[in-house]
C-alpha cells in the first residue's frame, strides 16, 4: 500500500516580503548617511525661524528689492509743508497817486504750516494809507512802518490775501521797491518761495 507524498506549501508571499524587506533594508542602509546629519526634524526651523512655510507667497512681502529689508516695504514719503509768496503791485506811481499791492500767502505742500508770519515793507518814500486781509484767514498789523502777517495753522492748499494801499511822494523820482518775506517753523520742501519783490518807479 502506498501512502501519498506530502507537499509542503510554498510561501510565496513571505518570500516576497522578506525580499522586498531586504530591499528596502539595503536602501535605508545606503541612504542612511546622507540624512545623518539632519535627522528628519521638518518642523525645526531651518535658518533664521523659517519654519517650513512653503505656503506663504514670498513676493507679497519681498518685492525683490535687495537694497531693503526684505519685509521693510516701501518706506511712506515724508509730509512737508510749502509756504510759497507771491506780490503784485504798480510798475509806476506818480506823485501823490494811491496805488494798491497785494501779497499772496499759499501753502503749496502737503502739510499743515504753523505759525506762518509775514513781513511786508513799504517802499522807499510810498505813504501806508490803509491795510486789509481780503481773503483767507489771518491777522494783519501796522508795526514800525511793515505790515506784520499772522495767521494760524495754514493747511495745505489754503491761502491768505493781504492788500495794502499807499500813496506817492508830492516830490522826487527813481525806482523803489516793495518786498514781502514769509517764514514758519513748520520744515518745508521749498524755501525759496518764501519772499517776492515789486519794483516800482515813482513819477
Amino acid at each position: 500500500m502506498f501512502s501519498k507524498p506530502i507537499r509542503t506549501p510554498r510561501r510565496r508571499g513571505v518570500a516576497a516580503l522578506l525580499v522586498t524587506a531586504a530591499v528596502a533594508g539595503g536602501s535605508l542602509a545606503t541612504a542612511a548617511p546622507a540624512s545623518a546629519g539632519y535627522g528628519g526634524g521638518y518642523g525645526d526651523a531651518w535658518v533664521n525661524n523659517y519654519g517650513g512655510g512653503y505656503a506663504d507667497n514670498w513676493t507679497d512681502t519681498y518685492h525683490q528689492d535687495y537694497g531693503k529689508p526684505w519685509g521693510g516695504g516701501v518706506p511712506a514719503k515724508k509730509q512737508l509743508a510749502d509756504v510759497r509768496v507771491t506780490a503784485s503791485g504798480p510798475a509806476h506811481i506818480d506823485h501823490d497817486q494811491e496805488q494798491l499791492w497785494t501779497v499772496e500767502i499759499t501753502n503749496s505742500g502737503s502739510a499743515t504750516a504753523q505759525q506762518v508770519r509775514a513781513t511786508a515793507d513799504l517802499p522807499n518814500g510810498i505813504e501806508h494809507r490803509a491795510h486789509r486781509i481780503s481773503a483767507g484767514s489771518a491777522d494783519a498789523q501796522l508795526v514800525d512802518g511793515r505790515i506784520v502777517v499772522t495767521t494760524g495753522p495754514l493747511e495745505p492748499g489754503r491761502s491768505v490775501t493781504l492788500q495794502i494801499a499807499g500813496r506817492g511822494p508830492s516830490y522826487g523820482g527813481g525806482n523803489v521797491q516793495f518786498d514781502v518775506v514769509a517764514t514758519t517753523p513748520t520744515p518745508e520742501s521749498v524755501t525759496t518761495n518764501n519772499t517776492a519783490t515789486v519794483r516800482t518807479r515813482i513819477a
